[in-house]
């Protein structure tokens, strides 16, 4: 079910990007500390590989958590990382028993049981998700 939150986690950001060019996915709205759609995105990706595929999964993913937040996005370059962020999180969850969700994982804030950081994670790129679609909404209000 975690895995289901995910994807539809996925699903919806690709909607609200549907049909936008990568100018547009680079768009960010007036203001300080704002982010367009394609870092989001890309942030959101980076998050859900982190968190479930390294953290849980005990994978080397490499993040680079930065350059989510410096590199131009393009439709391609997201379409393959959402390609491989969900093989990775099926693989992982694929592999979850519910003894390894009581298990802790040691995060900067502490030990936290692996389920509890699971349910922040999913709570975490869905703010996000929120985030995209209101820039969605202010990129077309500029149209």
């Amino acid at each position: 079910a975690l895995c289901d939150q995910f994807e539809q986690v996925n699903n919806e950001i690709f909607k609200w990007a549907d049909g936008l060019t990568d100018d547009e996915l680079n768009w960010k709205p007036s203001g300080k500390d704002t982010n367009s759609i394609g870092i989001l995105m890309s942030h959101i990706m980076g998050v859900e590989i982190f968190q479930v595929a390294e953290r849980v999964g005990g994978q080397s993913v490499k993040r680079d958590r930065a350059s989510e937040f410096a590199e131009r996005a393009t439709r391609e370059a997201l379409v393959q990382r959402r390609a491989e962020v969900e093989k990775r999180l099926r693989e992982t969850f694929d592999k979850l028993t519910s003894a390894d969700l009581s298990r802790t994982l040691r995060t900067p804030n502490g030990e936290v049981p692996i389920i509890k950081s699971l349910i922040n994670s999913v709570s975490h790129v869905s703010d996000h998700m929120g985030q995209v679609i209101l820039t969605r909404k202010l990129l077309n209000a500029q149209q």
